[in-house]
C-alpha cells in the first residue's frame, strides 16, 4: 500500500488489546491496538469493518487499573495476512486521555 502519511501526531507502536463493537450493535470484538496517535490507532482485527462505521472501544493498558474509553470512525480496512488492519479516526473523547496513553508508552520494557 502506497499513500502519502498526513498524520500531524506521532504515532506510536503498541500492542494493546481493546474491545470494539460498532454502534447500535451488541456483537463485541476483542482486537489488538498495533500502533496510537493522539488523533487515531491502527488496529489488528478478525474482522472486516465496513468504513464510516462508529465504532465505541474500551482500551486495557497492562499495568494500570483504568480502562480508557473512546469512540472512532473507521476510515479504512483491509486485507493483511489471516485477518485485516483497520484505521480508527477518534472522535471527541479528550484525546482518550492521552497523557495516561503516553505515560504507559514510556514505561513499557522495549
Amino acid at each position: 500500500m502506497s499513500y502519502e502519511d498526513r498524520r500531524t501526531y506521532e504515532r506510536f507502536q503498541v500492542e494493546v488489546p481493546l474491545d470494539c463493537s460498532e454502534e447500535n450493535c451488541k456483537e463485541e470484538h476483542n482486537l489488538c491496538a498495533h500502533d496510537i496517535s493522539a488523533e487515531g490507532m491502527g488496529v489488528i482485527s478478525d474482522k472486516k469493518f465496513r468504513p464510516g462505521a462508529e465504532v465505541n472501544m474500551s482500551l486495557h493498558l497492562p499495568g494500570f487499573n483504568k480502562e480508557l474509553t473512546a469512540q472512532g470512525k473507521v476510515i479504512w480496512s483491509e486485507k493483511s495476512g489471516d485477518g485485516f488492519r483497520v484505521g480508527i479516526s477518534l472522535e471527541q473523547t479528550g484525546l482518550m486521555e492521552v497523557s495516561t496513553i503516553l505515560r504507559f508508552l514510556r514505561t513499557k520494557p522495549s
